[in-house]
């Protein structure tokens, strides 16, 4: 086994003793390093570290760290040396995309290559690409179908269950995730596939089974970075790509076969489904006497994540934050009247409808800033790098972006209601920055404005308990309240 050590090169451990591991672990970190490394922050126990703080008072002892170390420096996490990085030196991480990426540091926690073993790494570093070319660049023409699919989500997951009387739901994300799952599953796999509850479902449960993985303690990653995920995914104890990629395989199989029959017997006169499965099916040129659907459903999952998680998680922190601020729910109300104006007979919204939305939008922006995470956005080291103050990293390092040092300077309190929610900058980093930022973050934005402009015009939303609601913390990270909401049709 190979394991990595933060201030040296790559070692093979000469014994299979725990004992022997550990000790020769602990003698190989202490190691005088070469670089000129942030200051590593004290601590008492051996092997454990900063471990027990981060994990229960990351907040508090962040903090005490900031105020005693400054803007740059090192605690030891779970057999491991991870750099914070504050406000004064953030933007150089999220700007220097030729120094720092996200997608490694990702892969180390989610191991993509053995989840989704039917596709190469190429494939997994070209998402991006793939989904800005193909999708978030045709955001006006998909605009109709995802206000259709959540309007009929909507019924069908809370209208039909709110009556004449208040109704509580309890945990919104676990309808939130399905409710935003299907127009994702329009648009990937297309309109006819999407209207199948076995579809949406697992477009929603793999979001929610992946984001289990990031909630497991790495307790082996005294060894090996992000070690004991792969011991569960490899083995098969925690792989549910396994069980949902043979679901999709099923509809894309139908799909594929159907499509090529509808071809053949209309020729030109075709009509081309508008989704990303016909896409990558063109873009690949694949030979249709020998389809690798594995590879096909894998595509489709590594793209799920992606596209449903922070959605999902941001769209279910608004939910809660309106219902927490009765406040300002007739002002958008207001709003959502006026904008509903410019909708159709079916109900649809024009795209530039969106632009109207300057309060909601304005609302979901600082729900979305304010999201809770203390730490967030790790990225490896590509390069060893020096930074502006001196300071360096080796290759292979990761750093983590200390966003609540962010969010809670009040130079950068200042919300201006005319910068749209989709708009990155120094005080809103939700989607990165740089080069590598989200490119599906508009997609996202609109997909929680037109929710929660149905939302508004519909219903009467409020806690259950009557106060304000926070985030569920876990270590460092924050997650949408489980908490009741009490829904209520608006009386017309």
């Amino acid at each position: 086994m190979r394991i990595y050590f933060p201030h040296a090169k790559s070692y093979r451990l000469p014994s299979k003793d725990p004992f022997y591991c550990v000790s020769f672990y602990i003698l190989k970190r202490v190691r005088k390093p070469k670089f000129n490394m942030p200051p590593l922050v004290r601590y008492k126990i051996p092997i454990i570290g900063h471990t027990y703080s981060y994990t229960f008072n990351s907040e508090e002892f962040l903090k005490q760290c900031k105020k005693e170390y400054g803007g740059i420096f090192s605690i030891y996490v779970w057999g491991q040396v991870r750099t914070i990085v504050g406000k004064e030196y953030s933007q150089e991480v999220l700007s220097r995309d030729d120094a720092f990426y996200f997608g490694k540091a990702f892969f180390e926690i989610i191991p993509y290559d053995l989840l989704l073993k039917h596709m190469g790494l190429v494939n997994m570093l070209n998402m991006p690409k793939l989904l800005k070319e193909h999708i978030f660049c045709k955001l006006n023409f998909y605009s109709e179908r995802m206000q259709k699919c959540l309007h009929s989500a909507t019924q069908k997951y809370i209208d039909s269950n709110v009556h004449d009387d208040p109704k509580v739901f309890d945990n919104m994300y676990f309808l939130i995730i399905k409710i935003i799952s299907t127009p994702v599953a329009n648009v990937f796999i297309g309109e006819e596939e999407s209207k199948n509850d076995e579809v949406v479902a697992t477009f929603a449960e793999f979001t929610s089974d992946l984001s289990a993985l990031i909630k497991i303690p790495p307790f082996l990653n005294f060894f090996y970075p992000g070690l004991l995920n792969r011991i569960l995914v490899s083995s098969g104890l925690y792989n549910p790509a396994i069980k949902h990629r043979n679901i999709l395989i099923k509809y894309i199989k139908n799909q594929v076969c159907k499509r090529l029959q509808e071809k053949a017997k209309y020729g030109d006169s075709w009509k081309r489904p508008d989704d990303l499965l016909q896409d990558i099916i063109e873009q690949e040129n694949i030979d249709f006497n020998n389809v690798n659907y594995p590879s096909l459903a894998d595509k489709m999952l590594l793209f799920l994540f992606a596209s449903i998680h922070t959605t999902s998680n941001g769209c279910a922190n608004a939910f809660m934050d309106l219902a927490s601020h009765p406040q300002y729910i007739q002002e958008l109300y207001e709003e959502q009247l006026e904008v509903h104006k410019e909708a159709d007979e079916n109900g649809v919204l024009p795209f530039e409808a969106l632009d109207n939305m300057k309060k909601l939008d304005s609302f979901i922006r600082e729900s979305l800033r304010l999201t809770g995470h203390i730490l967030a956005l790790d990225h490896s080291v590509l390069k060893d790098y020096t930074f502006s103050n001196g300071l360096q990293l080796p290759k292979d390092h990761t750093v983590k972006i200390y966003v609540d040092d962010i969010y809670q300077d009040e130079l950068l309190q200042h919300v201006d209601t005319n910068v749209p929610a989709s708009k990155i900058g120094k005080n809103f980093m939700l989607f990165g920055g740089g080069k590598h930022a989200c490119p599906g973050r508009h997609f996202a934005i609109n997909e929680i404005n037109f929710f929660l402009y149905n939302i508004i015009l519909k219903y009467n939303i409020c806690t259950k308990s009557g106060k304000i609601e926070g985030r569920r913390m876990y270590s460092p990270t924050a997650y949408p309240s489980s908490s009741g909401i009490i829904i209520e049709k608006r009386v017309k």
